[in-house]
């Protein structure tokens, strides 16, 4: 039987127009919109909108997003924008009442969530294949960013992020729709790797202290500037969540196969990433036994969480299905080959 869909991910929704949205802003924020555009996005409604004053971004939650958890999002890229002007964040733009996030109702009566960001210039990390050396790079960064956002999570009052089905330690919450996977092949990998995360992987990830941690950290999520490389942005906080952070580590290193040269070994990408997070991060013997494991499960939640979006929200399925041929060719070479360790000590 088909288990329960993770409901804040794949439940459908009403689409915002272009000039719907526009409207809003008008009431929201003062915004004058001169050209309005949809960004691709699997779950909510996001627009990159020019102004007079010059660009902006303008987000729309899902009905069913947490408010909470948006403000959470909203307290990190303050903090981060104020205190932390080495790591690269949009700012929140508040509304003409002052306040960060507003609710809103939209044409077909959902009630929404909105919030303005600044836009950052960048080019994306996947657009073109990057070097082992601007992945260590960027591995370096992202310990640098880890320990801030941890910081900012352990503060007082305590942030706890989203409770996501995209956190590598809800099992229950994406494991049950591997079954549904359509393609065979891929199906048959995720399995095996889910059976092996459920017998020996997932009971030592919860012995480990959960951090507040961004929990997205890929190429679409990451803005750089290429000569010479640098980090010019990081997008996205919708996936920020309380993690072990070799979990977030392992999210991001599941990821850098498909930013490196197809002539670097399978496993080369992730080592080269971790060892520029641990020279920055000393990992543990445990976080480096547990990482190789962990970045084969998070290729498996990419494909089951991934075709569970595209078959629930047809307007999304494009987006949301887009990477699968790359999450099974990735799944199966990676898991052809399986290190013992990565980011050990030289």
């Amino acid at each position: 039987m088909t288990a329960p869909s993770p409901r804040q991910l794949t439940a459908a929704f009403s689409r915002l127009s272009e000039a719907s949205a526009a409207a809003l802003l008008a009431t929201s924020h003062g915004i004058a919109a001169a050209h309005i555009e949809r960004l691709a996005t699997e779950r909510d409604d996001s627009f990159c909108v020019d102004t007079e004053r010059g660009s902006l971004v303008a987000k729309f939650a899902h009905p069913l997003d947490d408010p909470r958890s948006l403000l959470d999002q909203v307290t990190v890229l303050e903090t981060l924008w104020h205190d932390h002007a080495d790591l690269p964040v949009q700012r929140v733009l508040p509304g003409l009442d002052g306040e960060l996030v507003h609710r809103v109702i939209d044409d077909a009566g959902q009630a929404r969530s909105v919030r303005v960001l600044s836009y950052l210039d960048g080019e994306l990390l996947g657009a073109r294949t990057r070097s082992l050396a601007d992945l260590h790079a960027l591995g370096s960064f992202h310990a640098r960013f880890a320990s801030a956002v941890a910081s900012i999570g352990d503060a007082d009052p305590t942030l706890t992020g989203s409770e996501t089905a995209w956190n590598l330690t809800q099992f229950e919450l994406y494991a049950p729709r591997a079954d549904d996977l359509a393609d065979g092949p891929l199906r048959n990998d995720v399995l095996r790797v889910l059976d092996g995360a459920r017998r020996t992987v997932l009971p030592r990830l919860d012995t480990l202290p959960a951090v507040l941690a961004h929990n997205d950290l890929h190429g679409d999520n990451v803005l750089v500037s290429a000569e010479p490389f640098a980090v010019t942005g990081v997008l996205d906080f919708g996936d920020m969540t309380r993690t072990p952070r070799v979990a977030d580590l392992a999210v991001a290193a599941s990821y850098a196969r498909g930013r490196a040269p197809s002539t670097v070994e399978p496993w080369g990408a992730a080592k080269a990433y971790v060892a520029g997070f641990a020279a920055v991060q000393p990992l543990t013997d445990d976080e480096r036994a547990l990482l190789p494991e962990l970045v084969l499960l998070r290729l498996a939640q990419r494909g089951i969480l991934n075709s569970a979006i595209a078959a629930a929200n047809p307007a999304a399925a494009d987006y949301a299905s887009r990477n699968l041929s790359a999450i099974a060719r990735d799944l199966r070479e990676l898991s052809a080959s399986i290190p013992s360790t990565i980011g050990a000590p030289a």
